[in-house]
Parts: structure tokens; C-alpha cells; sequence
């Protein structure tokens, strides 16, 4: 334990000493002003983890008093106690208001002086283990993070078909997760979802989803097998838990055939996609199945599509409704990237609605398919 001591006066700075040696502290320093405390502070941050501030009426104003104790607490996130006269209470209550942590009243009571530097102590080593605690946490969410991103399947990119997603989590990490996979020469399965819930928890069951989801797709391919099997999995996963509705799973999975023109898909609960023609018109993707993980068997009812020529698939889920007063958005919304290319339509899309940049309440995930066939 190292202590600073600013003692302006120095008619206390043995007494001082003396006190905290009997208390097993020698790591004493001592100034006499604010300015080469700020010094020695700014030159050596770790050089006291704890200040005591020896209050001389006849030295400093009150005013200066306040305003070295602002600028001490700016720069330290260490406890400083203030030792003052009693009578003046006005002084300590101005004190605790710029930040200080305890005061001692002068003349000093070694008991209460004892008690309060121990107190003090306690303070910073629980100060200190939190703070050693969150950056390990940091660390640990940074690495999850670089984990679920690896986790996002790359675009994608032959002579008929292109993929791209964004995804962009409320926190550092997120429920909102997308797949896509070649399963033969002319066919492509995607998978976009929404675990429901944020952060930590929402991440690790979409994590848990995703490793099974490349099996399921290239296994069974139809929407219908596949909705079936991954209700199955989530309701499984999670139906003994109290809290199981946290973990509820909205889906939208779609089979694209290059060779026949045709798409076939199943929505769970997601918000409607959209397929954008090259004459302007435009396909609506709306729900055929209820929400995933909420019954151990559901009915599962898959739709249809022939396609011929170019088209853009784009699929999201319900935290774009950010963009939204309603929670429908308009396909007018995609209108202009729709002479982009894929990549840059979304990307472009991305940055004129400033998504990496807002303030969201929920996951923001968007793919975005073209074909022409």
C-alpha cells in the first residue's frame, strides 16, 4: 500500500508517519502543494493508491480547496480522505461533493483514523479486483466476438448467384446470425435467424444453432425437413428451462434451384423478405409457420416461387424496424440500391442509413441474394 500525503502546513506529516507505520504502511510520500502532487501523479500514476489531504484554512481558500479536490479525482481513480476541522461542516459536504471518499476530523482520533484508512483499503482492493474483473471480462467478450463473426459465413460469389450480410449486434455480441451453402452444382440453401433477446445469452444459443445448421441443410435441404428439425433441436435444448420463451428462434430459410428457376422457402415468425425483379416488381416473403422452440412439433407449410431472370432477395430481421414508426418496413426503402452491385448495395445501404452508427435496442442482421437464371 502506498500513500500520498499533501501537507501543506507539515506540522502533522510525523504524526502522520506514525500512524500508518504502526498500521504496517512505509510507503510514504509527502507533498506540500496540489500542483506537484498533479505532478508527481500525471509523471507516475501508480506511485499512491490511496491520497490524504491535510486541510489548512490559513493556506488555501475554501474555493481552492474544492478546486484542487476536482482535479485530483479527474486525473486519480483512487480514495482520497480529507482531513479537516470540524467546524465547518459545509467544507466536507462540498468535498464528498467533488468526489472525495472519507474525511478524518482534526484533532485526529488514531482509532478513527485507523479504522478509516482500513476502510479505505478495502475500498481500493475491491475497486482494484472489479476493475481486473471487467477487463478480463472485456478480453474474454472480445474474443467471443471475433468468434461469432468468424462464425458468419463469408459472401459468397458464382456466375449466377451472389450472397452478402451484415450483421450488426446491440452489444458486443448478438442473437442475429445468417448461413448460406452451395449443396450442388445448381443449388443453394440460406438460413437467416433471431434468437430472441440480446447479449450474452442470445448469442450462445445462436452459436449453438449455428453449429448444427451446415448438417441440417446440406442433410435434408427442404424447408419443410429442415424447419421441422431445427424447431425439434431448440424446443429440445431448452424445454426444461424456466425462462424457456428467452429462447424462442424466428427463421426464414430459402432453397434456391439456379437450374429450374425456382425458389422454395419457409418463414417462422421472421419479418416478410422481399424479392426486387429487374422490371420493378416486387414479391413479398411473408410468415407460413409460427415461431420456432414454442411446441415440440409445429406445422410446417413451405411456399413456391418461379424466377426467371434477374432478381434481388433481401431478408432481415426485426431490428431494422429501427427505420421503421411501424414494425412493416416498405420495399421502397431498398429501391435505390437495387441498381447496385450486391456487395456494394448493401454495404451502401448500410452507411446512407447510418446502421453501425445508431444507438439499436435490437440485432440488425440483413443478406442480401442476387441471381439472374
Amino acid at each position: 500500500m502506498s500513500v500520498l500525503i499533501i501537507d501543506k502546513k507539515g506540522e502533522d506529516c510525523e504524526l502522520l508517519r506514525d500512524y500508518l507505520h504502526s498500521m504496517g504502511i512505509s510507503n510514504i510520500h509527502f507533498t506540500v502543494t496540489t500542483e506537484e502532487t498533479l505532478k508527481d501523479l500525471t509523471e507516475s500514476p501508480t506511485k499512491a493508491e490511496l491520497i490524504i489531504y491535510n486541510y489548512d484554512p490559513s493556506s488555501i481558500s475554501k474555493t481552492q480547496l474544492m478546486n484542487c479536490l476536482g482535479l485530483l479525482v479527474e486525473l486519480v481513480d483512487i480514495p482520497i480522505i480529507l482531513l479537516t476541522p470540524l467546524n465547518d461542516r459545509s467544507i466536507v459536504e462540498r468535498a464528498f461533493e467533488r468526489g472525495i471518499y472519507d474525511f478524518i476530523p482534526e484533532p485526529i482520533d488514531y482509532l478513527h483514523f485507523k479504522a478509516r484508512i482500513h476502510a479505505s483499503i478495502k475500498y481500493q482492493n475491491e475497486t482494484r479486483l472489479r476493475k481486473n474483473n471487467e477487463y478480463s471480462f472485456q478480453t474474454d467478450l472480445a474474443i467471443a466476438k471475433k468468434i461469432q463473426r468468424h462464425a458468419l459465413t463469408p459472401s459468397l460469389c458464382s456466375k449466377n448467384i451472389q450472397f452478402d450480410g451484415i450483421n450488426i449486434p446491440t452489444n458486443k455480441l448478438g442473437g442475429d446470425m445468417y448461413s448460406w451453402y452451395q449443396i450442388d452444382e445448381n443449388l443453394y440453401a440460406v438460413m437467416l435467424f433471431d434468437v430472441m433477446g440480446h447479449g450474452i445469452a442470445s448469442s450462445l444459443v445462436a452459436m449453438s444453432i449455428r453449429s448444427l445448421l451446415k448438417g441440417m441443410m446440406t442433410r435434408l435441404i427442404d424447408p419443410v425437413s429442415v424447419m421441422n428439425e431445427l424447431n425439434r433441436h431448440v424446443y429440445e435444448l431448452f424445454a426444461d428451462e424456466d425462462d424457456m420463451q428467452s429462447f424462442l428462434l424466428t427463421a426464414i430459410y430459402v432453397v434456391i434451384d439456379i437450374k429450374n428457376g425456382q425458389i422454395q422457402y419457409v418463414n417462422a415468425a421472421n419479418p416478410h423478405g422481399f424479392i426486387f425483379g429487374k422490371f420493378g416488381e416486387v414479391i413479398k416473403l411473408p410468415s407460413t409457420t409460427t415461431i420456432l422452440g414454442l411446441l415440440p412439433t409445429i406445422n410446417v407449410h413451405k411456399k413456391t416461387l418461379t424466377l426467371k431472370g434477374w432478381h434481388r432477395i433481401i431478408l432481415y430481421t426485426d431490428g431494422l424496424f429501427a427505420l421503421s414508426d411501424k414494425n412493416v418496413l416498405s420495399s421502397k426503402l431498398f429501391n435505390p440500391y437495387l441498381t447496385y452491385d450486391n456487395f456494394k448495395a448493401l454495404t451502401s445501404f448500410t452507411d446512407d442509413h447510418y446502421l453501425h452508427q445508431r444507438q439499436h435496442n435490437d440485432d440488425i442482421t440483413i443478406v442480401s441474394i442476387t441471381i439472374d437464371i
